[in-house]
């Protein structure tokens, strides 16, 4: 059992009720993930003098470094998205062959995983 995590949230393939609600196959997630993958809208707030990240109603909401950050966090996901439309419509599309596709799935990488 972990106590505490680094991240405040948690993602999970499954919840059951029985006699009480169990969680399986739980995970902690920081906040880039979400922002990249969990779909919904990204909006940038300032507030009390920070730069605020959220999704749609502002379930998930963390301040960025700075405003530079949250932007480029913002059209990292807006090209994520975009590059996701072209596979759909072009399956047989190579994305690590494809440079835009590379760089776009490198940003992802060492942004996930240096954080």
């Amino acid at each position: 059992q972990t106590r505490h995590f680094e991240s405040p949230y948690l993602v999970y393939h499954e919840k059951i009720k029985t006699s009480r609600v169990f969680i399986r196959d739980c995970s902690m997630v920081s906040v880039y993930p979400l922002v990249l993958f969990g779909g919904g809208q990204v909006h940038i707030q300032l507030l009390k003098g920070d730069f605020v990240i959220s999704l749609d109603d502002g379930w998930i909401r963390f301040v960025a470094a700075s405003h530079q950050v949250a932007e480029l966090v913002k059209e990292l996901r807006c090209e994520l998205d975009q590059l996701l439309q072209d596979k759909i419509k072009n399956p047989s599309m190579d994305l690590c062959m494809c440079p835009r596709g590379s760089r776009i799935i490198g940003m992802i990488v060492k942004l996930v995983t240096t954080q």
